[in-house]
Order: structure tokens, then C-alpha cells, then sequence
């Protein structure tokens, strides 16, 4: 059995918890659980009898709710974010915004070897790898300057 850090009550490493169990594990209280649940952000427990018991998901949800609260996200906000989450829709369509580039990518309008004539002065094989769009500053050589050698 683990003590909970916040409020040093005794806390279980059972898979299903009841929701005092839950709350003492987050350090909140049962009303905030109820009350997360009334608003959709907290899914129910699964009934067993009269008690409630709350999984992993669970779990991970109250701290995820309770980390973004703490950043400053309303609960509103989060309620957004939650069922965008559920649709499988990314976080581009939620803030309406396109898609970031991918890593490697130089996006549109970025200095490349194509743009400059330079694309043939890249080995076949980097093309291959990295694909076209390679930034112009990693194909043209460049040449230090050493001023020692310089009279």
C-alpha cells in the first residue's frame, strides 16, 4: 500500500478503486470526481452492486484533468479538448489551424537546393532519404576563412 504525497493517506495498487480510493490517490476530493463526471470530463465507474469502481483510465484521466487545470486550461477548455480526442480529431483541427510540417520537411517557402538550381549537386542517395526540399545551406560547401593564412 502507497501513501498518497499530498494529503498522506493510504493509497491501493488495485486495478479497480472505489472513488475514495481515487480521490486520496489524486489528492482531490470525491465531490470534485462527482462533480468532473457531471460535466463529462471523467467517464462513470463501472457499477458493481451499489459501488462504483474506477480503472486506470480513470485514473488517468483525473490526473490529466487535474495537470491541465493546474496550467491554467478551464474546464470548458478541456471538455474540447477531451471530445476531440474521442473523434480521433488532432489538435490542428481543434484549434483550426493546418497541420505542422513534418520533421525533415522545410515547409513552403523555405530556401531549398530545388529553388536555387542546386537540386543535382546532392548525392542520389540523400535524395532518396530525405526527399526533395533539402535546405539550400546543406548542399552548397562552405569554406573557412583563416585569417592567420591571410597577409
Amino acid at each position: 500500500m502507497n501513501i498518497c504525497h499530498t494529503c498522506q493517506v493510504p493509497t491501493s495498487d488495485r486495478a479497480e478503486l472505489t472513488i475514495d480510493e481515487l480521490a486520496s490517490g489524486a489528492g482531490t476530493t470525491t465531490r470534485r470526481i462527482r462533480s468532473l463526471q457531471t460535466l463529462g470530463l471523467l467517464p462513470h465507474p463501472e457499477l458493481r452492486g451499489r459501488t462504483g469502481l474506477y480503472g486506470p483510465r480513470h485514473r488517468a484521466r483525473l490526473a490529466a484533468i487535474l495537470r491541465l487545470q493546474d496550467r491554467g486550461f478551464s474546464l470548458e477548455s478541456q471538455g474540447e479538448l477531451f471530445r476531440a480526442l474521442e473523434a480521433g480529431r488532432s489538435l490542428a483541427d481543434v484549434l483550426g489551424v493546418a497541420e505542422p510540417a513534418a520533421p525533415g520537411d522545410p515547409g513552403p517557402g523555405a530556401d531549398t537546393a530545388e529553388l536555387y538550381g542546386f537540386a543535382e549537386l546532392q548525392p542520389a542517395t540523400a535524395t532518396r532519404r530525405r526527399g526533395p526540399g533539402r535546405p539550400l545551406l546543406s548542399v552548397v560547401p562552405t569554406t573557412v576563412w583563416d585569417e592567420s593564412e591571410a597577409s
